[in-house]
């Protein structure tokens, strides 16, 4: 038989586990939606892209004298290549700060017991 104190230590224990699980599926809806948001903003700018680019003409960028990935035919292809690094550095940071978070739980733990 266990004594109260070894009960309300168990009870204790299991609470934290409990908190700490709901956390990390917090964690991960949070990631989840915000990389879907991120990927669905991604691929409506590329559907839409062409038509945005049917509006810039060379002689908006300075004519002759600008680089020709800047040229109205490429425009949409940078921008969604620069969209797409944003995107990366974003799950990136989402991605280390949940990992960050689920260390801290460790720590707490350790600290708690």
């Amino acid at each position: 038989m266990r004594t109260t104190a070894e009960r309300l230590a168990a009870a204790k224990q299991r609470a934290r586990e409990l908190e700490r699980e709901r956390q990390r599926r917090r964690a991960r809806g949070i990631l989840c939606a915000g990389t879907a948001a991120c990927l669905a903003i991604i691929v409506s700018l590329a559907l839409a892209m062409p038509g945005i680019a049917e509006g810039f003409s060379d002689t908006t960028l300075g004519g002759g004298m600008a680089a020709s990935i800047f040229s109205g035919r490429s425009l949409g292809y940078l921008v969604v290549g620069l969209l797409a690094f944003v995107l990366g550095v974003c799950v990136t940071v989402l991605c280390v700060r949940l990992r960050g978070h689920e260390g801290d739980s460790a720590d707490e733990e350790r600290y708690d017991d």
